[in-house]
């Protein structure tokens, strides 16, 4: 009896925490029309001189990614306890809401965990913030960018405990650094101190967004050794 009540009071709780979340979602794009988010679904609907950088790792943070900064042992980049590690490609389809940022993908190689959609599926990922209005301008919010189509990706998650009631699946990054690399022998340049002059749809060539070559040469490490660990493949 006690086990069925409290069955009961979890499963309200999770619809509650569902209904809340979908109305936030609704309240957001309905105040924010002016902006343009609530029309952006795609990357394809970025348009360019919409979207400014909001931040870019900067030398006051060069710590955090030299070895004085890094964790100990093997997951220095906290990406070991992921439950699923896949290859994936995204569809470009965005889901933005006030607080998270969705990025649609398809399953093509499952590396670790059983927890994703089959191969060929499609899921969500879903990371703090992304587009944001501030002052009647979008900005973007995250270090790392999006991931775009014509690129595959290596991707650390976590399945979202709301799978069960949600009708998409739905993964949460294991970390906010290097939740996602993309696959390839290409490597990110140096921003520009005046950072906030570069318009989004120039950064396509950006994982992740530095003015200080100290951080900009630790990511492309971190991101190399990743893929030299996770996935290697000659490239071609």
């Amino acid at each position: 009896m006690l086990k069925r009540i409290l069955d009961y009071i979890y499963g309200a709780f999770i619809a509650l925490l569902i209904i809340t979340t979908v109305v936030i979602g609704i309240i957001f794009r309905i105040n924010t029309p002016n902006c343009g988010i609530s029309d952006m679904k795609s990357i394809a609907d970025i348009q360019p001189g919409t979207i400014i950088l909001n931040y870019a790792w900067n030398k006051s943070e060069e710590r955090r990614f030299t070895s004085a900064g890094l964790n100990e042992g093997n997951d220095k980049y906290g990406v070991d306890e992921a439950q699923v590690i896949a290859v994936v490609s995204p569809t470009g389809s965005l889901d933005q809401t006030e607080s998270s940022i969705g990025q649609e993908f398809v399953v093509k190689e499952i590396l670790k965990g059983n927890e994703i959609a089959d191969i060929g599926e499609t899921a969500y990922i879903y990371q703090n913030f992304g587009f944001y209005p501030i002052e009647g301008k979008i900005e973007y919010m995250n270090i790392i960018n999006l991931m775009y189509t014509g690129n595959d990706y290596l991707l650390f998650v976590n399945p979202s405990p709301l799978n069960e009631y949600l009708e998409e699946n739905v993964y949460l990054l294991q970390s906010e650094d290097f939740g996602y690399i993309k696959i390839g022998p290409q490597e990110t340049q140096t921003l520009d101190s005046n950072f906030r002059n570069y318009d989004f749809t120039e950064l396509q060539d950006y994982e992740f967004f530095s003015i200080t070559d100290t951080v900009t040469e630790a990511l492309n490490n971190a991101r190399a050794e990743l893929l030299d660990k996770y996935y290697y493949k000659e490239w071609q």
